[in-house]
């Protein structure tokens, strides 16, 4: 008896198991559709990419002539990870293109292809993610399909360097899964290792990252755990790890020059209003990506006040805050992901220190998977609210949704053909006529181009375009009169930099590269005067030429007619703004 009870119940057992396995595969399978759908779309999206160069001039080529990363011996990891690159610590990234080089050598399509290959994992967590946090296939499935094709993404995908974007992204969204998985699996510690393992690589990949933990508390909130010691103790370590992982971006940054004061005197009215602008402008992008460029420069003060749109642009972030009142049942989502947003783009707003560009695309490419989740329950609700409209309304609200998302997928298409080599990509700035702002940086950066490939001609056309929109681009002014010099017009080459000096009287590298044109008219103590100036500023190139020269110029029986002459020539710093944080 006991026996056939036994099989009975064992018999039973095994008829649950495999209805609920089935129940489970019948489930999983429109998932599993889904998900391969949306990850062949992608890949078929920036596959256009594969035929783009490296963009010269705008970093990639600082990376291909990097030892470490165009050696050909074995990489060396010490080196990668002792020192900063290009004014950042980000040691993950460039040993991934160590290993690129290593592989295909200086050929474009297999960076590209791994910047998709990164785009396409974080494609995939990302729907693993909001899986775990909306409970909703439909949810998951438009806020994965946003993240994946939205235009403002494509800079991160279709630009090698921006690969730091790409690789702290997976490490971070791997952070915040197996966090998730700690709080709603019982705490495990196993999963909080991992979380702050993967937050670690993710500190490896991008400055960015530092961000996170307070991140975390924002999903202690959202599911609703009550406030502890235990809540705040288990962020101890997150948030030590970003501290240090801050001091050393900021240190990267500073010793490459990142960290500046802005060019225009900003007044802190107009700083908190350009803080702002830049929120606004990325929820402006958000819904309307059109007129995109690769370089936004900071609004020209006129009259000593900053543009009418960017006070107006003040009005646009009371909308979330609006919809947050109105939307009663939906607080708490419209909360937290506002704050997602807000909390993981704050490190590169315009501060009171900032490069040259307000706002740039990549930045958006993890901060707005938590507007693409209030997306998604928008969606979501007018799916459930079927009943209640008119099968005409339906129908033509839901042809306007599919001709939004064609619309984002082109906007993709030709954004990612802008990004084929430099002169396209600045062209393009050029002719979007943003403002004199914009175009002066686009002139000035394919002047560099034209002028890194012995092209003179065209970089001295290019460099008085970028002066032309903008008088006191110090940069333009430094850059043309090195190009002056070279060409034997002294006159106009010290011009140049007494111009440069005028506007800015701790510019450094003018000093210098005005002591190297003076000296090559027979002026030896202006000169030198000059290299020991700049030398004050902090150019340490000017100690050099101190000694080498001005040594030799005091001896009474000094030749001048010496063909050893100290040469001007501008440094990494000032060719090679690097765009990327």
């Amino acid at each position: 008896m006991a026996s056939n009870n036994y099989r009975r119940r064992d018999g039973k057992h095994k008829a649950g198991v495999s209805i609920n396995r089935l129940a489970l595969l019948k489930e999983a399978q429109p998932e599993k559709l889904i998900l391969t759908a949306l990850l062949v779309l992608t890949f078929i999206l920036f596959s256009g990419a594969l035929n783009n160069r490296f963009l010269i001039g705008w970093d990639d080529g600082e990376y291909l002539s990097d030892p470490v990363v165009a050696s050909q011996g074995p990489i060396d990891t010490q080196a990668i990870f002792s020192n900063y690159h290009l004014g950042m610590y980000q040691p993950l990234p460039l040993l991934s293109f160590a290993v690129n080089h290593r592989f295909s050598g200086p050929v474009a399509w297999p960076f590209i292809l791994t910047n998709i290959l990164l785009h396409l994992i974080n494609t995939l967590l990302v729907f693993f993610l909001a899986k775990r946090w909306t409970k909703s296939l439909l949810m998951t499935t438009v806020a994965a399909l946003l993240f994946a094709i939205h235009p403002m993404h494509v800079e991160a995908i279709a630009w090698i360097s921006a690969r730091s974007t790409l690789m702290y992204s997976v490490f971070f969204l791997l952070s915040l899964i197996f966090y998730d998985k700690y709080l709603t699996e019982g705490l495990k510690s196993s999963s909080y290792f991992y979380a702050l393992t993967f937050f670690i690589l993710s500190l490896f990949s991008k400055s960015m990252a530092a961000t996170l933990p307070i991140l975390l508390l924002l999903i202690d909130y959202f599911h609703g755990r009550k406030p502890g010691i235990k809540l705040f103790a288990e962020k101890i370590p997150f948030f030590v790890l970003s501290v240090i992982f801050g001091i050393v971006a900021v240190k990267a940054a500073g010793s490459f020059g990142h960290i500046t004061a802005l060019e225009e005197e900003y007044t802190l009215v107009q700083r908190f209003f350009l803080i702002v602008y830049g929120i606004s402008f990325y929820l402006i992008k958000l819904a309307l990506p059109m007129n995109l460029s690769a370089i936004y420069a900071f609004p020209e003060l006129k009259n000593g006040m900053l543009p009418a749109y960017v006070y107006t642009a003040a009005l646009l972030p009371l909308l979330p805050a609006a919809s947050w009142w109105f939307a009663r049942n939906y607080r708490k989502e419209i909360l937290f992901g506002s704050l997602f947003f807000l909390l993981s783009i704050s490190m590169v707003l315009p501060l009171f220190w900032s490069r040259i560009f307000i706002v740039a695309d990549r930045y958006t490419y993890l901060p707005y998977l938590g507007l693409f989740l209030l997306i998604a329950r928008v969606v979501q609700k007018f799916a459930g609210s079927r009943d209640e409209i008119s099968k005409g309304n339906y129908r033509l609200m839901l042809s306007a949704a599919g001709m939004l998302l064609l619309l984002l997928f082109a906007g993709s298409y030709q954004r990612v053909r802008t990004w084929h080599d430099t002169p396209t990509l600045l062209i393009d700035v050029i002719e979007k006529k943003r403002s004199d702002a914009d175009m002066a940086h686009g002139y000035f950066y394919l002047a560099n181009y034209h002028d890194a490939a012995n092209e003179t001609t065209e970089a001295m056309q290019y460099y008085n375009l970028a002066l032309s929109r903008n008088s006191n681009y110090l940069l333009a002014l430094n850059n043309r009169g090195i190009l002056h010099g070279k060409a034997g017009n002294l006159g106009a080459a010290i011009g140049d930099f007494e111009e440069a000096i005028r506007i800015k009287p701790d510019y450094a590298e003018a000093y210098y590269n005005r002591g190297v044109a003076v000296y090559q008219t027979g002026d030896f103590s202006k000169a030198c005067a000059d290299f020991s100036q700049a030398l004050k500023l902090g150019f340490k190139p000017a100690a050099e030429a101190l000694n080498r020269y001005c040594m030799k110029s005091a001896r009474p029986d000094f030749d001048n007619a010496g063909a050893d002459q100290p040469t001007n020539g501008t440094t990494a710093e000032e060719m090679n703004q690097t765009q990327d944080e």
